[in-house]
């Protein structure tokens, strides 16, 4: 039986998502600090690294939700059915908007480059 190496460690998908947007704010705020062109080039590139990782995150988040309400919701079609549906339209949203969106949830447009 294969175990799941960091079972029980208190890491879940939510922990992995505030982790990557406080290393998105951290990146952003250095990357509007930037003097020069070329080290805003260099922090911009970080920036746009660390929003597909949130991004990433956010969709497995909401996979990980879809996935636990779905045996739920045959059980309770009428009451979890709305529910699913709303977690598959904001991931739908989330996929769409992309690494634009979450760049400019943070205000920082500019790093598209």
């Amino acid at each position: 039986m294969a175990q799941w190496l960091g079972q029980f460690s208190g890491h879940t998908h939510a922990t992995r998502v505030q982790d990557a947007e406080a290393a998105l704010r951290q990146a952003v705020t250095a990357f509007r600090a930037a003097g020069s062109d070329k080290a805003r080039q260099i922090k911009a590139k970080a920036v746009r690294r660390l929003a597909k990782r949130l991004l990433s995150a956010r969709l497995r988040l909401l996979k990980a939700r879809l996935v636990a309400a779905e045996p739920v919701a045959d059980e309770e079609t009428n009451s979890r059915g709305s529910g699913i549906e709303t977690l598959r339209r904001r991931a739908a949203k989330k996929r769409d908007e992309g690494v634009n969106g979450i760049l400019v949830e943070f205000a920082a447009e500019d790093a598209l480059g």
